[in-house]
């Protein structure tokens, strides 16, 4: 009983469906773009946008690559060419990637305070780090020392 029901109004349905005629006027939807957004959405549209950021992911991976031998090499034989090579690499590396996180996931107000923000720290850190090569026993050896400690 229950069955027959069921199947009864699901064909009431269905033809009621067919037989629904579609309006003469189809309403179109727009969509409108603010100007904070295109960039995010549609992402680089001209040609030189794109080569422009295929050069710095260029770049990027540059610098990756160069920290794989730096590292070891610096921690292995510490000395003055290492150290400075190593803290220049690795922390180019890290603004690059810090502001990227900054471009990506920090909208609005933020976001335009995030910006200088990373290239602040990044500018301290390398200052810092530069200043504990040439004033002190350098960054690979400060490194051996934190570890041979623990």
């Amino acid at each position: 009983m229950a069955f027959s029901t069921l199947r009864l109004a699901s064909s009431n349905l269905l033809r009621a469906s067919l037989n629904t005629k579609t309006p003469a006027i189809y309403m179109r939807k727009t969509i409108s773009i603010s100007s904070a957004l295109p960039k995010r959405i549609r992402g680089p549209e001209e040609e030189t946008e794109k080569v422009k950021e295929l050069h710095h992911w260029k770049k990027e991976r540059y610098v990756m690559l160069a920290l794989l031998p730096t590292i070891p090499a610096a921690l292995i034989y510490p000395n003055a060419i290492c150290d400075f090579a190593l803290v220049t690499a690795m922390v180019l590396h890290s603004h690059w990637r810090l502001s990227g996180v900054a471009e990506d996931y920090i909208h609005g107000f933020p976001g335009k305070i995030a910006q200088p923000l990373v290239l602040f720290l990044s500018i301290c850190a390398f200052g810092s780090l530069c200043y504990l090569n040439y004033n002190d026993v350098g960054f690979s050896n400060a490194v051996r020392m934190l570890y041979s400690q623990l």
